[in-house]
């Protein structure tokens, strides 16, 4: 646990140090990402989707500082079901992970 604890926080350290700054994306940006760009999508009773927490670009590519800003934000997103927060705060952490993998 605790190993895994040193692991995030290193993993936030390189992100924070960062020197990407997150270029804003407007929301027609936004509302043309796939669904696949975000870390958690509901849907609503009523059938309307709805995505939290884009931080994929349009190619499928993790942008770095968008996931930073997505970590940031998971206490206030509004969640229909608050299980979710639990899956999108694991995805994102696996995104934090996997940039800390030395590329072979």
């Amino acid at each position: 646990m605790a190993l895994r604890l040193s692991g995030l926080l290193i993993s936030l350290a390189v992100l924070a140090s960062s020197s990407a700054a997150a270029e804003e994306w407007s929301r027609a940006r936004i509302s043309r990402l796939p669904d696949s760009a975000f870390a958690v999508v509901e849907v609503s009773p009523e059938g309307r989707k709805v995505r939290h927490l884009p931080h994929h670009d349009e190619t499928g590519a993790v942008d770095p500082a968008h996931l930073k800003a997505a970590r940031a934000r998971l206490s206030q997103v509004k969640w229909l079901d608050p299980g979710n927060e639990a899956v999108a705060r694991r995805h994102l952490e696996n995104h934090l992970r996997d940039a800390l993998r030395p590329r072979q």
